[in-house]
């Protein structure tokens, strides 16, 4: 019988009140692809499942790391961990994950979440972004940091953490810091005025350009990431990837959003509709972003809700696609393996949901071969 505990954790600068579940079979996370994708169609976890938590970062460390950061003289000298793991020295390419739930999606504090965390370690994201724009964000930024260091000393180690969402201050940036973040991803508009300060506290600044000039600037203070966002405009990043020089780390903004979404891989729709295509589509935009010899690809909002199966094996599906070897040969992508790595299209007619394990075939006469 599984029997709640609750527990009332408390210490300076910080408190934590929560529902805990013990672990065991009916908690059990399946990492394999075939069982994610089984379990993709099921509704979010049920209350059984919930580590509701309130985290706050340790105001006094905040202050700390502030007056640290308003001290610093110039750029100073930026970390290595983040722009080691996103510029391979083989050339491969890099992919990192957003997570962005600003709507308060799903329940705060689900295992799921940190589940999520795991399995994204596990397909091989460089690092991981966490949206911090609210409250709820910088916890879960902490359950990330906290989940991801249980992976010291194992094969795949942490992912480095960044911090994304209204970093234009030194103060959010310090709250970054002290949730756990290795580095932020910042606006052109308020990097030169936070690269001395985080990198005085540690922190790596990943600067979001939209343009030649913007590059140009950047690098004229001291910015040693970029990040090219042009929104569904792969050929205009194309384009600027030669403003950047071999010495700086050049990423590239893929908007996971703009191209169908999870409705892409998941709704049910009849042939060739517009979800059908975005599926494709999303893949050519990021191989066209990898032959450019960009490091890495940031997939923005790739998830947005862990206790969502279809959000979670998004964000799983897109990271071992871009992660996969695969030809530029566009024309072939309707032949892209799915999850499931059976060879079959990621969207055939009826969604990829219509040859999931358990699910009745679209396909008049049984699953496509």
């Amino acid at each position: 019988m599984i029997r709640p505990a609750v527990v009332l954790l408390s210490c300076a600068g910080f408190a934590s009140a929560f529902t805990l579940v013990p672990s065991g079979p009916a908690a059990t996370l399946r990492t394999s692809q075939a069982a994610l994708c089984r379990s993709a169609r099921r509704p979010p976890s049920s209350s059984s499942h919930v580590l509701t938590t309130v985290m706050a970062v340790d105001a006094d460390a905040v202050k700390a790391l502030v007056d640290k950061a308003e001290a610093a003289d110039g750029p100073g000298t930026a970390p290595k961990k983040v722009s080691k793991a996103l510029k391979k020295p083989t050339g491969a390419l890099t992919v990192v994950i957003e997570y962005k739930n600003t709507e308060g999606n799903g329940k705060e504090g689900s295992l799921d979440f940190e589940g999520f965390s795991t399995n994204i370690r596990k397909d091989k994201a460089a690092c991981v972004v966490a949206d911090i724009s609210t409250e709820r964000g910088l916890a879960e930024l902490e359950v990330l940091f906290k989940e991801q260091s249980k992976a010291k000393g194992n094969f795949p180690g942490p992912c480095p953490l960044i911090a994304s969402g209204d970093i234009t201050t030194l103060e959010m940036a310090a709250k970054a810091k002290a949730a756990g973040a290795d580095g932020v991803y910042v606006p052109f508009s308020a990097a030169e005025g936070l690269l001395g300060g985080c990198h005085a506290i540690g922190l790596e600044v990943i600067v979001e350009v939209e343009s030649e000039s913007e590059v140009e600037a950047a690098i004229a203070f001291g910015a040693k990431m970029l990040c090219v966002a042009k929104g569904e405009d792969a050929d205009g990043q194309v384009a600027m990837r030669g403003e950047i020089p071999k010495d700086v780390v050049a990423l590239a903004a893929l908007p996971g959003r703009a191209f169908g979404g999870p409705a892409a891989l998941f709704e049910k729709e009849e042939a060739e509709t517009a979800e059908d295509e975005d599926v494709a589509e999303i893949l050519q935009a990021g191989f066209k972003l990898r032959d450019a010899k960009f490091n890495g690809i940031v997939v923005k909002e790739a998830c947005t809700n862990a206790d969502d199966r279809e959000e979670t094996t998004y964000a799983r599906w897109l990271s071992s696609q871009l992660n996969s070897k695969r030809s530029n040969a566009y024309q072939h992508l309707a032949k892209v393996s799915s999850p499931l790595g059976t060879g079959r299209p990621p969207a055939p007619p009826g969604g990829l949901a219509s040859v999931l394990p358990g699910s009745r075939p679209a396909y008049q006469g049984g699953r496509p071969g």
